[in-house]
């Protein structure tokens, strides 16, 4: 392993940098995107089908268009964009780790990917799954599965999970890549509490750079929203000229399907929601280099390991972690 010679060049980059070299790492690495992605997002897109796919298929169903039709098209609506939103972090788990090592080796197999993925389940659920609030969010709709529109549950308190999730995200930004790539534990173990835990390193890795990291979370929000219209309009734009089916329910014979909300409307968020997971590590790389000058380490290590042909700490390990080490 060459740790000088990166896929992608260690060095400080602006956003709109970050957001055009992603777009280069999407078509390098696809395969991130198409199967490591796809792995790590089809349990919870089942699972928000289970949760939600009631609301459609009824209004499907009905086969009646008025005004209730939209306020439930509204609902899913925001309902699903809420999810996903939420679930994002936790369903790139895999392409996080893949492009992490990609970036210094060959493409690793994904049964690595998966096994190393799999280590670190727990603390992943923990942190992304309930502190960062998708199984909150998907248990409190449960409580209201196959019921009419509960405003405290599904939009007070759902809408209080995705801004406390996106204060999380916003100031924290790169957890999963401390808890993937550079294996910080939730605590420290009996007799080793200098060991380097995840609040702790987050707080080392994030505080010196808030401000910053606010102001480029505001910035990306708003070109993955703007992305991820395009993209639903192009699918749709595309549905309506290969079916000349322009409303949100396709009729198959006399059975109507809406196709829209079930497949379409989900699928762009998806898209979406895996360009973004590029984003972020690329922004943890940036964020690396400014505060701990990186790509000195980086050098610093490759000689050594062409010097004396050892290399045992993860190439993404914290300096004051080997140091404690």
């Amino acid at each position: 392993m060459q740790l000088d010679r990166t896929h992608v060049s260690v060095r400080a980059r602006s956003l709109a940098e970050i957001g055009d070299l992603s777009l280069l790492l999407v078509r390098r690495y696809s395969g991130a995107l198409v199967v490591g992605f796809t792995l790590g997002l089809l349990p919870w897109a089942i699972l928000n089908f289970l949760l939600l796919g009631y609301i459609p298929i009824n209004e499907a169903r009905d086969g009646i268009i008025d005004e209730q039709t939209y306020y439930e098209r509204a609902r899913y609506v925001w309902l699903m964009c809420a999810l996903v939103f939420l679930q994002t972090p936790i369903a790139g788990i895999f392409t996080t780790y893949y492009i992490g090592q990609a970036v210094f080796e060959e493409r690793p197999p994904w049964a690595t990917v998966v096994k190393a993925c799999r280590q670190s389940l727990l603390p992943v659920l923990w942190v992304l799954g309930t502190l960062r609030g998708p199984l909150v969010a998907m248990a409190l709709l449960a409580t209201n599965w196959g019921g009419e529109f509960a405003p405290g549950r599904e939009l007070f308190w759902v809408l209080v999970i995705v801004l406390w999730a996106a204060l999380i995200r916003s100031i924290r930004p790169f957890m999963p890549e401390i808890l993937l790539l550079e294996r910080c534990p939730l605590r420290a173990a009996r007799g080793q509490e200098t060991t380097i835990t995840a609040s702790r390193r987050s707080g080392l890795l994030h505080s010196p750079l808030s401000g910053d990291l606010i102001g480029r979370y505001l910035m990306t929000a708003i070109i993955v929203a703007a992305l991820a219209l395009g993209v639903f309009y192009g699918i749709m734009a595309v549905r309506g000229f290969l079916s000349t089916e322009w409303n949100w329910t396709l009729h198959l014979g006399s059975l109507p399907i809406s196709d829209v909300q079930l497949l379409w409307l989900p699928l762009a968020l998806w898209i979406v929601a895996g360009l973004s997971i590029f984003m972020r590590f690329l922004g943890y790389l940036d964020a690396r280099i400014r505060l701990e000058g990186w790509e000195v380490e980086l050098a610093v290590r490759a000689e050594a390991l062409r010097q004396f042909g050892t290399e045992s700490s993860p190439v993404l390990s914290t300096p004051q972690a080997e140091n404690v080490a």
